[in-house]
């Protein structure tokens, strides 16, 4: 294990149970979360580098939520597992300056889920847009508030 200090978090994370993880680690197959796994690491090398250090693999995020609109996709969170404990937290969330914007990451131990059995927190981060990569049909924009609503619902029922 190590302690590792990013701003007012300390954490003690097995870095090498987290890449272990990371390597047999289930991903969802919709073409959203796609599309993300393919540009992320490319385009965010600061949030990558910081996930990095946590034994994190950018591309495999256990959970996104996000909205599609104007032929790009607004990620309003990917969370990854981390192994290991929160030792000390901050209410704040630790601010990354990229793309000509702020990223914003949080580390709680907030349930996501994951299929881990040993201690973990989650590393969640918020307001990545990525324009469509994918060579394929760009997803139906959600058109209703209702919609929004029943897919942010459908995102935290997901089994």
């Amino acid at each position: 294990d190590m302690i590792i200090k990013k701003e007012d978090y300390i954490m003690d994370v097995d870095i090498e149970q987290t890449k272990e993880y990371y390597k047999f680690h289930s991903l969802c197959d919709c073409s959203s979360c796609r599309n993300y796994y393919t540009q992320v690491k490319n385009r965010f090398p600061l949030l990558d580098e910081f996930l990095l250090e946590l034994g994190v693999n950018i591309e495999c995020p256990d959970e996104l939520g996000c909205v599609e609109s104007d032929n790009k996709i607004q990620y309003l969170f990917a969370a990854y597992t981390v192994c290991g404990k929160i030792l000390e937290f901050d209410k704040y969330e630790i601010d990354l300056f990229e793309n000509s914007g702020v990223i914003s990451i949080t580390i709680n131990n907030g349930y996501i889920p994951n299929e881990q059995k040993t201690d973990h927190f989650v590393v969640t981060v918020y307001n990545i847009v990525l324009p469509w990569a994918l060579n394929e049909p760009f997803p139906k924009p959600i058109s209703t508030k209702k919609n929004f609503f029943d897919k942010i619902k459908a995102i935290f029922s997901k089994k």
